[in-house]
């Protein structure tokens, strides 16, 4: 365990920091132990600014998601006047931001730039590998080093003491391993960007393929290759009713309660996970407005009109499922008209989201009424044409979460291989 000293002060860990005091293992064999300050040294290279001269500045983000650029100002504009140039190599913390995270090395890309005296600007000594100390930092051991040399009353508010990190020691292997183990690292990080990639190009595929299904620029055909019939205009009404979100309270409040969707989980999701329901309690009269499968589920008021309107579709079975008071449910008469795997992409369709965002109404909130949701004409393709469509894209949906489930077992594997390495 190291003898560095820690801040107890604050109990309170950001989500970037894994709760715990850093214990260094056993360094294993071969590797040896050593402080920060012997690895690392710190450099200053002072910038004299003028007020016309044109500067670019940086900034850290957290849970080192790397560097990015804040803008280029006139000396003049810039309020803190003690400025640092930096070069590709260094390794940046931000002394505000460290207990979130915000470390990074910084890219050739930002040579030049500056940063204030927040910031603390760090090189590696003859016996540190730059790519070795980029994922070191990635580590848990790192993070709690970093946030117990931090002081405060508020996590918001603790300051980095440099001084007291650079005494925590740390394990290192030689040079050499050190590079072939931030090689390995490298590798993941390159079939994670390969995978991230694919699965953006499936997403924007998608997008333009709902774009031309539902402009009917591509249609489909029977199996006997004839064709389907034109898609019919009618309003949402004609297809189905609303009923309205309820009011509850915590379940904290109240004890046991019943599954509750919320405006959030209808928002963010074109499936609503059954896992996520918060719990609430509500009275008998509700139970009429009990959410089922087949169900379209709106949000009818946002900060944003893009928000409004926004819909999920229910296509699982549950017993009491209920809204809160900022949603609504467009139940449809018939799910054979209207199928719930077609509705699943209507209501995200671009069709769709301009007639809503027509009705969205209000200054500083937007909201959405009953009566003009039901008013809007939407173009319907035949039942049997629906399935096709939702069958298309529900095979493409598929493609994008195996993906998605690649990358998340890779950033798993990179997690506990990160754990494996630096303890």
């Amino acid at each position: 365990m190291t003898d560095a000293p820690t801040n107890l002060m604050v109990p309170t860990y950001p989500r970037s920091v894994q709760p715990g005091i850093p214990r260094l293992s056993v360094a294993p064999e071969g590797w040896s132990t050593r402080r920060f300050g012997e690895l690392l040294k710190v450099v200053q290279r002072p910038v004299r600014m003028t007020d016309d001269g044109e500067y670019d500045l940086v900034t850290v983000k957290r849970s080192r998601g790397g560097i990015e650029s804040r803008g280029r100002f006139r000396g003049k504009d810039i309020s803190v006047k003690s400025q640092f140039a930096l070069e590709g190599g260094d390794f940046l913390i931000s002394k505000r931001q460290i207990v979130h995270g915000a470390c990074a090395v910084v890219p050739d890309e930002f040579a030049g730039s500056i940063v204030s005296n927040e910031y603390s600007v760090l090189r590696c000594k003859p016996g540190l590998d730059l790519g070795f100390l980029r994922y070191l930092s990635h580590s848990v051991y790192f993070q709690q080093t970093c946030f117990h040399s931090s002081i405060g009353v508020h996590v918001e508010k603790m300051i980095f003491k440099l001084e007291d990190w650079l005494k925590f020691r740390v394990n290192v292997p030689p040079l050499e391993e050190q590079k072939r183990i931030a090689a390995g690292f490298e590798a993941v990080d390159a079939k994670l960007a390969a995978l991230r990639e694919k699965a953006d190009g499936l997403r924007q595929f998608k997008i333009g393929l709902m774009q031309r299904l539902f402009s009917q620029e591509l249609r489909f055909t029977r199996e006997d290759g004839s064709n389907f019939p034109d898609w019919e205009e009618r309003k949402l009404g004609s297809f189905g009713e609303l009923y309205g979100g309820l009011s509850g309270k915590s379940a904290e409040d109240f004890g046991e309660g019943v599954p509750f969707i919320t405006y959030r989980q209808v928002f963010e999701s074109a499936r609503i996970d059954v896992s996520k329901f918060a719990l609430v309690k509500i009275g008998p009269k509700e139970k009429q407005n009990r959410v089922v499968f087949g169900d379209v589920l709106m949000t009818t008021s946002s900060e944003t009109p893009s928000e409004v309107g926004f819909a999920s579709v229910m296509l699982d079975e549950v017993e009491d499922l209920y809204l809160n008071s900022f949603c609504f449910g467009y139940r449809p008469y018939d799910l054979k008209a209207l199928l719930p795997e077609f509705s699943k992409y209507l209501f995200r369709s671009p069709l769709y989201r301009r007639e809503v965002i027509k009705l969205a109404q209000g200054s500083t909130r937007f909201n959405i009424s009953r009566t003009g949701f039901l008013k809007i004409k939407l173009l319907f393709p035949h039942p049997e044409e629906q399935e096709k469509i939702a069958g298309a894209l529900s095979a493409l949906d598929a493609k994008i979460d195996a993906v998605t489930d690649q990358i998340s077992l890779m950033e798993a594997f990179k997690k506990g291989l990160l754990q494996k390495t630096f303890v």
